[in-house]
């Protein structure tokens, strides 16, 4: 029976769809009538074919199609010959397409009784035409020396015929001629840009790679020069883009790297309070969850050296352990380190509450059922509804975890914090449940519904969440803001300006 169901309803919604799409069909038809008696024969026809595409099979529509048909044609073509003969060569490229589209609807309906234009060979003269046009305004821009302009008239012409003339040429000849005069007037990272598009325009257009390319590279040497490695990085990557064979190139690119990278050594993370949590040492976890967050975030001019690797560094280099205090305020002599990582633990609490029971109390309401005689002798039952009380034990217990302290990053040349971080984490779960339920009296639990709030400490956790599991949280917090830290203030895209001359 359901499904017998389904089956007329879906049925129903289908007529519904077909009898909307044939009335919405009829409205297009009576649209077209209107436009015919007014002698709009395109229009009209217009409507029939959207009418059409409602309800294809309507054979008085296609009729009237054919009727109009011809004279819908004409009157399309007349206003495409119009433009043409009027010199607007693009608005009539635009209508001879439109009326090709509209022959090829006729046709599919069968109302296509009369020939019509060449239309391959109208597009052709007509581009021709158009294109041509277009060309003669592109040279005119170009003579005047509006290269801009004269681009965007040579690439219109090929929009409209391609390949044309020596429009690829012209163009990428503006486009060096544009590169000229930025270069000329000390815009040289917008010259080598430009000098890139005229070889795009045309493959190794004259000498613009190589214009381009010796920019880079110059740009990379000034910044270099001026101690901003990053930004020379950036140029010189920019130089191997266009020419990877470029002499010593490969040399300076990896010299800006070298330079450019900041080496940040995690020395130590002390806990004199001599507390943990979950086993963990927390000093050791908190300063390896920084590295790897850093290291995972951070750009390719942020190197990471842990502690193995630092001493052995130092070793290297005759500095003893001790020098890197967290108190450390002098400059570290010490190569191949930039910054220093040095935390310190001063509050390390894990405080449980244990397990508490008290006596409580709750109401739920008992329903029961009673048989009666109704009027007409019929024996039936009714629910009837109580309130009671219920007593149960109810549990409590909590964990607090606490971690505070501060972690430095110290600039090893000179001995000044360049972070001084503040931690202060604190976090924590507790439980709170009911169990051994006394009732009133004996019950059918099916018959019993306890409150809300008795219900909750029914269904509620009786297990505390791992230590540990809240201490990896803190963890990944102070790694967080500490990594995040860094980021901001040491591994930041340069912010300098171009020079207003340049060698090269």
């Amino acid at each position: 029976m359901k499904r017998r169901g389904i089956c007329v309803l879906t049925a129903f919604f289908l007529c519904a769809s077909l009898l909307f799409a044939g009335q919405r069909a009829g409205t297009l038809a009576k649209s077209g009538d209107k436009a015919a008696m007014k002698g709009d024969y395109y229009a009209a026809a217009e409507s029939y074919l959207d009418a059409l595409a409602k309800k294809p099979k309507s054979t008085k529509t296609i009729e009237k199609l054919r009727e109009v048909a011809l004279p819908a044609y004409d009157q399309k073509l007349k206003l495409a010959e119009q433009y043409r003969n009027g010199g607007n060569l693009e608005g009539a490229l635009r209508e001879f397409k439109e009326l090709e589209q509209f022959v090829d609807k006729l046709r599919q309906y069968n109302a296509l009784v009369f020939m019509t234009i060449d239309f391959a060979k109208t597009f052709s003269e007509v581009s021709e035409g158009a294109a041509e046009t277009r060309y003669k305004n592109a040279e005119g821009y170009f003579a005047g020396q509006n290269f801009d302009k004269a681009i965007e008239e040579y690439r219109a012409a090929l929009g409209l015929k391609s390949p044309y003339k020596d429009c690829l040429d012209k163009i990428a000849e503006s486009y060096y001629r544009i590169g000229t005069a930025d270069e000329s007037r000390g815009a040289y990272r917008r010259a080598a840009e430009t000098y890139l598009k005229a070889g795009a325009s045309v493959p190794n257009y004259k000498d613009s790679k190589q214009k381009a390319v010796a920019i880079y590279c110059a740009l990379g040497d000034h910044f270099s020069a001026a101690g901003q490695y990053r930004k020379a990085f950036e140029d010189y990557s920019l130089a191997r883009g266009v020419d990877p064979q470029f002499p010593d190139l490969a040399a300076k690119l990896t010299e800006a790297k070298n330079m450019a990278t900041l080496r940040i050594a995690f020395v130590r993370f002390d806990n004199p309070t001599g507390q943990n949590i979950a086993g963990m040492a927390l000093g050791d976890v908190i300063l390896e969850s920084i590295r790897s967050k850093l290291q995972a975030r951070a750009s390719q001019f942020i190197a990471s050296i842990d502690r193995d690797d630092l001493l052995a560094i130092a070793r290297e280099q005759r500095i003893s352990e001790g020098m890197f205090g967290y108190d450390l305020s002098a400059p570290v002599k010490l190569s191949g380190v930039d910054y220093l990582v040095i935390g310190k633990l001063n509050q390390v609490r894990d405080l449980h509450a244990g397990l508490n029971r008290d006596r409580a109390s709750g109401e739920y309401e008992y329903r029961y059922y009673v048989p009666y005689t109704d009027k007409n002798g019929k024996q039936k039952t009714r629910t009837e509804y109580v309130t009671e009380r219920a007593t149960f034990d109810l549990f409590q217990d909590s964990i607090k975890l606490t971690v505070g302290g501060a972690i430095k990053v110290i600039e090893s040349k000179s001995g000044v914090t360049a972070i001084n971080h503040q931690i202060m984490e604190e976090r924590g779960d507790e439980i709170l449940y009911g169990e051994n339920f006394q009732l009133a009296g004996v019950r059918n639990l099916d018959q019993v519904t306890f409150d809300s709030e008795t219900q909750k400490l029914i269904n509620a956790r009786r297990e505390l969440v791992d230590a540990g599991a809240i201490v990896n949280k803190m963890i990944n917090a102070i790694a967080d803001a500490v990594a995040n830290k860094i980021l901001v203030a040491l591994d930041q895209p340069p912010r300098v300006s171009d020079p207003s001359a340049l060698k090269y």
